[in-house]
């Protein structure tokens, strides 16, 4: 299980740590900084897209 994961933010080019909290092979659920909350949905293999606050989030598997 993957553990500590690295989550891109699109908008402003930031990248950000996340803790997995829960995981299938169709979405990611991850804690931002603090108690931050956001669900990455599987868009095609290997990546993972979520919003929040209007911002978008990208996981790419095998970065780190």
């Amino acid at each position: 299980m993957i553990d500590k994961i690295k989550i891109h933010c699109t908008d402003n080019n930031k990248w950000i740590d996340a803790n997995v909290v829960n995981h299938t092979d169709t979405w990611i659920i991850a804690l931002l900084s603090g108690d931050l909350k956001i669900t990455l949905k599987k868009a095609k293999p290997g990546l993972y897209v979520g919003n929040m606050h209007g911002y978008e989030f990208v996981y790419k598997e095998n970065i780190k």
